[in-house]
């Protein structure tokens, strides 16, 4: 069996917290967003998580904050990390809040749904699935840490899982008719996977005692 853990980053800073006076596109500036002193607070919990030890391989999307989430973990454990693009947060295009107020529903309820310059459900998991296909080749029977976001890390497990109920408050997920998420996204989050081969045998949101959930992070 292969474990991957997918993990969300943690408490990042707060964008009204931040005054831009740059020519750098969006995208860039997202990339750059940092951890909060909380964020950083809670990833050295994190580390320190008896389900996270021995791991033997680590990947992060190509931001800043989900690289602040793991060094603790790299540093506990003396790991080394891939960057890797593929694994970054949807990409969100030219915002349309006015013709879609439902917009965050609707991008989970419509796999192609997406906003000019943007990207769809689908187009996240596609590239995101890339990633976990090479890891589940590359590392059979091994533990494996992928950091990445809200929206690439559920876009992908609906791959396999049922969506019975979306809001910005609460996400409600079946695997086999077992509730594998029922509550908001917290920071950090991990989600589990366990794969026989290629199949996805089983997935688990893991709860922390010491990581308590931090809705609207």
């Amino acid at each position: 069996m292969t474990t991957i853990y997918l993990i969300r980053h943690s408490v990042r800073i707060k964008m009204s917290e931040l005054e831009y006076n740059t020519s750098q596109d969006r995208l860039i500036l997202n990339e750059k967003i940092i951890l909060s002193p909380l964020g950083e607070e809670r990833a050295k919990i994190l580390a320190d998580e008896e389900e996270l030890q021995n791991i033997d391989k680590v990947y992060c999307s190509n931001c800043v904050r989900t690289l602040q989430t793991a060094k603790y973990l790299m540093e506990k454990q003396n790991l080394k990390c891939t960057i890797d693009d593929r694994l970054d947060e949807r990409r969100t295009g030219i915002p349309n809040d006015k013709e879609f107020p439902n917009w965050f529903e609707l991008q989970y309820l419509d796999e192609n749904f997406k906003t000019v310059g943007g990207e769809s459900q689908l187009d996240v998991r596609n590239r995101f699935s890339e990633v976990i296909k090479e890891v589940l080749d590359n590392y059979k029977d091994k533990r494996i840490c992928i950091f990445s976001h809200a929206y690439a890390i559920t876009f992908y497990i609906l791959k396999y899982c049922k969506l019975e109920h979306v809001s910005k408050e609460k996400f409600t997920i079946k695997f086999k008719d077992k509730i594998v998420m029922d509550r908001g996204i917290n920071a950090p989050e991990v989600f589990k996977l366990t794969f026989d081969g290629d199949n996805l045998y089983d997935i688990e949101l893991l709860d922390f005692d010491d990581l308590d959930y931090n809705f609207g992070v």
